[in-house]
């Protein structure tokens, strides 16, 4: 652990941590970070949901082609929640709120991997009214549950 708080003190004392302290940079980037999430989890809300038997007469295949908008939200969101630690990396190291973020985070990426992995091909073939096989419904369930604890937890950071 001390290594990564040594890791912490030397990403605070580089230049870029000292950028995000310029006005208006800081609540930019958390801009920029609230917008990733917002496509991220409107994408995977829209399509977990579906999976999960709400508003069944949709087709999951046109669903499931809004993933690359998902993908872009994390992509913005990973960008920008970095710049966030960088400026604050020692406050962060600690947080506990902050640790449990990575940790569903993370748990959610492997989520993700494991429906990509077993249930994926059988879900996107699903028409109007047919529903999703258990195992992608847990999957979902899941995802929902995880993406809504990264949510929370990163919320409660400052408040931590």
């Amino acid at each position: 652990m001390e290594s990564i708080r040594a890791f912490a003190f030397w990403l605070e004392s580089t230049r870029l941590s000292d950028s995000m302290i310029y006005p208006w940079v800081w609540p930019t980037v958390e801009a920029f970070h609230f917008l990733g999430l917002a496509l991220l989890l409107g994408t995977i809300m829209l399509f977990d949901l579906r999976l999960l038997g709400v508003a069944k007469r949709l087709p999951v295949g046109p669903l499931h082609r809004i993933v690359p908008w998902g993908i872009a939200g994390f992509c913005v969101s990973l960008i920008s929640g970095t710049l966030l630690f960088v400026g604050m990396a020692v406050s962060y190291v600690d947080n506990l709120m902050f640790q449990l973020k990575l940790l569903t985070l993370l748990l959610a990426g492997v989520n993700v991997l494991l429906f990509y992995l077993t249930v994926s091909r059988k879900v996107e073939a699903l028409g109007p009214g047919e529903d999703a096989p258990p195992l992608a419904k847990a999957i979902a369930g899941s995802s929902l549950f995880l993406w809504f604890a990264v949510l929370c937890f990163g919320r409660y950071i400052a408040l931590y």
